[in-house]
């Protein structure tokens, strides 16, 4: 039934099966987030049937919601869409994320990225960033880069990266596995 398809594909993109009365509320608010558009926890916990006899009557602007929510234009797209899912291009990012333009002069950051990669690195202003400390990277401390928004758990794509008197070029960091943000100060 592509209804339950459609809820496997939600878990995917949440990032675990859903069991638990909280993951409703966590669900309903990452999919405002993503969407701005709102299906209550009750909504969410009839439709995976957590509250027991519960008539399900589930409608189609909820489908449609969480099809949304899953990188799709409707229900009917995901219903059309080929069987194999993990060949999706495109999604609603529900992970964390640092906007430059919301950053402070001299914020610092602590990257890191698989298999044991970490740097530090300064606001300059604007989306411009010095690295004060890298390790395990072939980014160098005094590097600078420009970047405009980073994604917790996503690639890092760095650009007009000054590296070591080399003409600006583009970096990315965790291409695979993505990176892990921490802001200080």
């Amino acid at each position: 039934m592509k209804k339950d398809e459609l809820k496997q594909e939600v878990e995917r993109v949440v990032g675990h099966e859903l069991r638990e009365a909280r993951d409703f509320e966590l669900l309903s608010q990452l999919i405002f987030k993503g969407t701005r558009e709102q299906l209550s926890p009750t909504t969410l916990k009839r439709l995976w049937g957590y509250l027991k006899n519960e008539e399900v009557q589930t409608r189609q602007h909820t489908l449609d919601v969480l099809a949304r929510f899953a990188g799709y234009r409707s229900y009917e797209d995901f219903c059309t869409h080929p069987d194999n899912k993990e060949d999706v291009q495109s999604g609603i990012c529900i992970e964390e994320r640092v906007s430059t333009e919301k950053m402070r002069l001299g914020q610092r950051l602590i990257i890191t990225w698989l298999p044991d990669r970490r740097i530090v690195v300064r606001h300059l202003g604007g989306s411009r960033f010095e690295i004060l400390e890298a390790e395990n990277s072939k980014l160098s401390v005094g590097d600078t880069f420009r970047c405009h928004l980073m994604i917790q758990h996503e690639p890092l794509y760095l650009d007009e990266l000054n590296h070591q008197g080399l003409p600006p070029t583009a970096y990315v960091a965790g291409q695979r596995d993505g990176v892990t943000i921490q802001v200080c100060d």
